[in-house]
């Protein structure tokens, strides 16, 4: 549904009428405001997806009705494969997709094929009253392969236990491995660099010999396995972006950890000796955008974003939103507040403790690193520009220190919101639904499904409802609850223009409906009906194209809905082509008081065929001659069979009972049909 919003100041009852529809119509038009919600969008299993070729089971996909990506519904599972009724009494039914892997240890990993042997997960509807209300999604097991360590990803324990050994930030991996701090701030002095010296307290009888921590550097030669040393990190250069199904082939390795790139090409270092391979559930959704942006030459600004879908909370906070196929990492969600000192150092505001429970006690509980107020978060006197290590991560080429990215004051799931008006304060604060009421925007959550854990630098710690209370929690410290309801809003347009060197292609229209114009995203094959599909196997039509990744949720989680709410302007799309556009409905109050305030309505309907652009002036006239007005208000993009209301506002005469009757005309250069251009309607005004 569209709707024209009011501009901020409308015309006067005094201002002059014609003289503003003139100009309107001459090609001055103001930027027009609108906002637009799409139809509601219910998730099924008609969403799920098969393959890279952007096939679903249901009619969405650019390989529609492919029941065979799901058994037991109209196809006969194979022998050994069945249904199963979860403890809700929702019936899940087998999967069988690309989106998975097959694994060799100490070899690699492979992309599934469609080999029918439906062993990537469950999915049932879940229904109300006879109707679907929504999607219950179970994983399979995540599949794992064996490396030499430090090739992988994840630390192997005995008894099948692990932990994540990877992260995108040096100084976090260095806080694991050694004492050595590259960017100081709890080991090293922050003030001077001086590393630390680590020994036992007097008394301590035969104590082994202190440890200078300046002798704990991590080794920082990397050498690509078969192609030399690593000097640079730009994909394509030296390597290119490892998707973890090879230890073979670019990855660099030193005596301490490894380095590969990432898709969108920051560093992954890594320590480990196991490398996991999700199985996902991918579902696709299409909802319908304004047709006004599907026009030739069409490219409306887009000043409002939000994606709202409703769902359960999960258990992997992993689970990704993908807009038009886009990853974001500019949407964070909320971070530390922090104080700048003249020097553009950082500092905490508040005292907390890190998460990343690197510490174990001697019961095998997380023993967690308290942090101060005054912790450094970025010390920017040793930010790293060349030397050992090699600058290729931005913790390292801003000095940020291993305490901003592990502490708990956080939420990744809340909008963010700068309190302070200082500009060397920045004291956040967050809501899970935007609320412009608590201070300046800085970011909206991550493009995620909500889950109970922080995830990235904090992977396995779920969230507190005590912020920056001591780990562990207890049931009654968590702030989400695995399989409870949950809505979350997430902004598309929280981008990092100056990151990706290019504005946001969500930022117009014709990112949404053009792939062409969408640069972050590659189309690898267009399906018989012509849809582009991009190498995820994601389809982009001219509408707003979804996919939901679900992975790891052993546990059942469920999906009910998806809906946009945009706010958009712009002058429209310049059309040549006639239309009739005509006042259906014009209505005024039956009676007011002296001196009211009050409105007079006007519906528009176009019958086509092109898009109709013009203004709608309304002059009153009070029985005794006197003149109220004229007043007016344009329209643009009025699209055929959409009709829209416009109010206006105005006043009574303070001084005299009278009765109004108000003219109102519509006009448009390229309307065919003057005769259903006009309408009255009258009201009287009283005294109490």
């Amino acid at each position: 549904m569209i709707k024209l919003i009011p501009p901020g100041t409308k015309p006067s009852l005094t201002t002059t009428g014609s003289a503003l529809l003139a100009s309107a119509l001459l090609g001055s038009v103001p930027m027009t405001t609108y906002a637009y919600d799409s139809p509601v969008h219910i998730f099924s299993v008609n969403d799920v997806m098969g393959g890279f070729d952007g096939s679903t089971y249901g009619p969405a996909g650019a390989v529609p009705d492919q029941t065979n990506i799901i058994c037991g519904l109209t196809d006969t599972c194979p022998t050994g494969i069945a249904p199963v009724t979860d403890k809700q009494g929702v019936t899940l039914y087998p999967v069988d997709s690309e989106f998975g892997f097959y694994v060799v240890d100490f070899l690699g990993a492979a992309t599934k094929s469609k080999d029918g042997d439906y062993n990537e997960g469950f999915v049932g509807n879940i229904e109300s009253g006879g109707s679907v209300v929504g999607l219950k999604i179970s994983n399979t097991a995540t599949d794992t392969y064996k490396v030499k360590p430090p090739l992988g990803t994840w630390c192997q324990g005995l008894g099948g236990t692990s932990v994540k050994c990877s992260t995108e930030h040096y100084t976090v991996m260095e806080h694991v491995l050694t004492c050595h701090e590259v960017v100081p701030y709890r080991f090293a002095d922050p003030l001077t660099g001086e590393q630390a010296v680590l020994g036992f307290p007097p008394g301590v009888v035969n104590p082994p010999p202190p440890l200078d921590c300046s002798d704990a550097a991590l080794d920082d030669n990397l050498t690509i396995i078969g192609n030399g040393q690593l000097t640079n990190v730009t994909p394509g250069v030296q390597m290119e972006a490892n998707d973890n199904t090879t230890v073979l082939a670019d990855i660099a390795v030193s005596e301490d950890y490894s380095v590969t790139l990432k898709d969108d090409g920051k560093p992954l270092y890594r320590w480990g000796g196991l490398i996991k391979r999700p199985n996902d559930i991918r579902l696709y959704a299409r909802l319908a955008l304004p047709e006004e942006w599907k026009v030739a030459d069409a490219d409306f600004q887009v000043t409002r974003a939000h994606l709202i879908v409703n769902h359960w909370i999960t258990n992997n906070p992993n689970d990704q939103l993908r807009p038009e196929d886009l990853e974001n990492e500019a949407a964070t969600g909320r971070k530390p507040s922090y104080e700048i000192d003249s020097e553009g150092n950082w500092t905490s505001t508040r005292s907390c403790y890190e998460g990343d429970g690197d510490l174990i006690d001697e019961e095998g509980a997380p023993a967690p690193d308290f942090l101060a107020t005054g912790t450094y978060f970025k010390n920017v006197r040793d930010s790293v520009e060349e030397g050992d290590p090699l600058p290729f991560s931005s913790d390292l080429i801003e000095g940020f220190t291993n305490a901003y990215y592990t502490t708990i004051e956080r939420d990744p799931f809340e909008w963010s919101y700068n309190t302070s008006t200082d500009p060397l304060v920045k004291q956040f604060v967050g809501s899970l639904l935007p609320n412009d009421s608590l201070g300046e925007l800085v970011s909206g959550p991550r493009w995620r499904l909500r889950a109970n854990k922080f995830g990235q630098d904090i992977p396995g710690l779920e969230i507190p409802a005590i912020e920056c209370s001591e780990p562990p929690f207890t049931s009654e410290n968590i702030k989400y609850e695995v399989g409870e309801p949950a809505t979350t809003v997430i902004n598309l347009l929280d981008w990092d223009e100056e990151a990706n060197d290019a504005p946001s292609p969500l930022s117009t229209s014709r990112g949404w409906v053009d792939v062409s114009a969408n640069q972050f995203v590659e189309v690898a094959t267009e399906a018989s009906g012509g849809t582009p599909v991009t190498t995820n196997g994601l389809p982009m039509t001219d509408d707003f194209d979804l996919a939901v990744y679900i992975k790891g949720d052993r546990k059942s989680t469920a999906l009910f809905s998806a809906q946009l709410q945009i706010e958009y302007e712009g002058e429209g799309p310049v059309n040549g082509n006639d239309y009739d556009v005509s006042i259906t409905a014009f209505a005024a109050p039956e009676r007011v008081l002296l001196g009211e305030a009050s409105t007079v309505s006007v519906t528009l309907s176009n019958s086509g065929p092109a898009v109709a652009d013009g203004a709608v002036s309304i002059l009153g006239t009070t029985n005794r001659g006197e003149v109220i007005g004229p007043f007016m208000e344009m329209f643009d993009g009025l699209i055929p069979g959409n009709p829209i209301t416009l109010e206006l506002p105005w006043t009574a005469p303070a001084d005299k009972v009278t009765t109004i009757t108000f003219d109102a005309s519509v006009m448009a250069s390229g309307d065919i049909n003057p005769t259903n251009n006009e309408a009255s309607a009258q009201t009287k005004v009283r005294r109490n």
